[in-house]
């Protein structure tokens, strides 16, 4: 028989009760539709280290059902209630355009119950949402001799951070991952403008008045060419390392234009546009690709020009880092992602060493995956990480607390040691 609900309200209108746990569980089903395929597809194909023997796509992907048929089951017999994830696999030799499909089995994974919660060695544990700085470009200040000298943060979700700043001078400096400086023509030069007269054209819309930090900048850049330039950062970024213009020029793309090692994630872009509107006219369409979650040139040429315009705005403010607007959820799906991630990366070496030495005719799938460091990352992040707690089930109410907490802590966001007040 269904409950009676009784309504004191003084007023006819009242409003539904929403569903206090969606979270866990629309980011769990966000997950399976979308970002496990999108990662799929992100790390497909994965070739030799010559590109000319073999490609491994991994297409499709199903979770089997468990051997608990409820979760309570599992608690009792201490152990996880958890099914497994098979993916189905290509194996292309480009070569003889030979292909293989093979369905291979990737890990047990762990399956969240009704109640938004996780039962791993038979304990219930619940995984918090993070509230973090969201990725983007942030606009900084620092007051000298009475006035503000701005400068601006480019954070990527994944990679290494632009620090910009204007010194005293005028002259504008960058830092990568917090290394030595170097000046912000210099980076131009070495992501492609190796004319000065062609970066004094990219800034000749800004006023002549305004035109002196970029003469400035210029004057105190000693790299006269794109090699130099290359060099130049490179020493910033390995100080001490002997340097070829070639192996500088490798680092440098592979750190800023390389989808594996720098993403700015979906968020990160469109809050981009939000903050630097020129920057969207470039855009096709209104749906996101990978290679626009890399750094662009127009990106740092429209970070600077911003910088120029507050500082000779009168009165220009900062944006503030820690107010919520410039603050997003990472919830559960994205972590999964993120970890998932590192686990296909560590996979992914272990196929290319096995494309290069097994025998090229009878080869399988199977044989070139090792699911153990994807099996790692599982484990580790529902066993140990910052973000997946023991379930705090003293009553109801602490238990509902517990599934919609938002944590500053964890991976990627603030150490009890670093936080401001703020």
């Amino acid at each position: 028989m269904a409950t009676k609900i009784k309504n004191f309200a003084k007023t006819k209108i009242s409003l539904p009760l929403p569903y206090l746990i969606s979270i866990q569980k629309d980011n769990w089903e966000l997950f399976w539709q979308r970002d496990l395929k999108e990662l799929f597809e992100e790390v497909s194909p994965i070739r030799d280290y010559t590109g000319k023997e073999f490609e491994l796509w991994f297409q499709d992907f199903k979770l089997d059902k468990s051997k608990y048929k409820t979760d309570l089951e599992a608690k009792e017999n201490n152990d996880s209630y958890e099914a497994s994830l098979r993916v189905r696999t290509k194996l292309v030799n480009i070569r003889t355009k030979e292909t293989r499909e093979q369905e291979v089995y990737l890990a047990d994974f762990p399956l969240m119950t009704d109640r938004g919660t996780f039962i791993v060695n038979g304990v219930e544990r619940v995984t918090v949402s993070q509230l973090i700085r969201s990725p983007g470009v942030f606009f900084t200040s620092q007051s000298a001799g009475g006035r503000n000298n701005f400068g601006a943060k480019i954070i990527p979700n994944r990679g290494a951070w632009l620090e910009f700043e204007t010194e005293q001078s005028g002259a504008i400096g960058v830092k990568i991952d917090r290394r030595r400086k170097i000046m912000a023509t210099t980076l131009l030069k070495a992501f492609g403008i190796e004319q000065e007269d062609s970066i004094r054209e990219m800034f000749k819309d800004i006023d002549t008045g305004e035109i002196k930090h970029i003469e400035e900048t210029l004057k105190k850049d000693t790299a006269k060419s794109q090699a130099e330039a290359f060099v130049e950062v490179y020493q910033r970024i390995r100080p001490g390392d002997l340097a070829s213009a070639d192996t500088a020029k490798e680092l440098i793309e592979n750190m800023f234009f390389n989808f594996e090692r720098y993403d700015f994630s979906k968020v990160g872009r469109w809050r981009m546009f939000q903050r630097l509107p020129s920057l969207a006219k470039n855009l096709k369409n209104d749906e996101i690709t990978v290679e626009q979650r890399t750094l662009k040139l127009e990106d740092v040429i429209a970070v600077i020009k911003e910088i120029i315009r507050l500082n000779n705005t009168p009165g220009a403010r900062p944006d503030q880092i820690d107010h919520l607007g410039n603050r997003r959820v990472r919830t559960l799906n994205e972590f999964l992602q993120n970890r998932l991630r590192v686990g296909l990366m560590r996979m992914e070496r272990i196929i290319k060493d096995r494309m290069s030495t097994l025998e090229a005719e009878n080869i399988l799938p199977s044989q070139l995956i090792n699911p153990r460091p994807f099996m790692a990352v599982i484990k580790e992040f529902f066993t140990s990480s910052q973000i997946s707690h023991f379930m705090d089930n003293q009553n109801s109410l602490a238990e509902l607390e517990h599934k919609r907490r938002l944590s500053s802590t964890g991976p990627g966001g603030l150490t009890r040691e670093r936080a401001g007040f703020e």
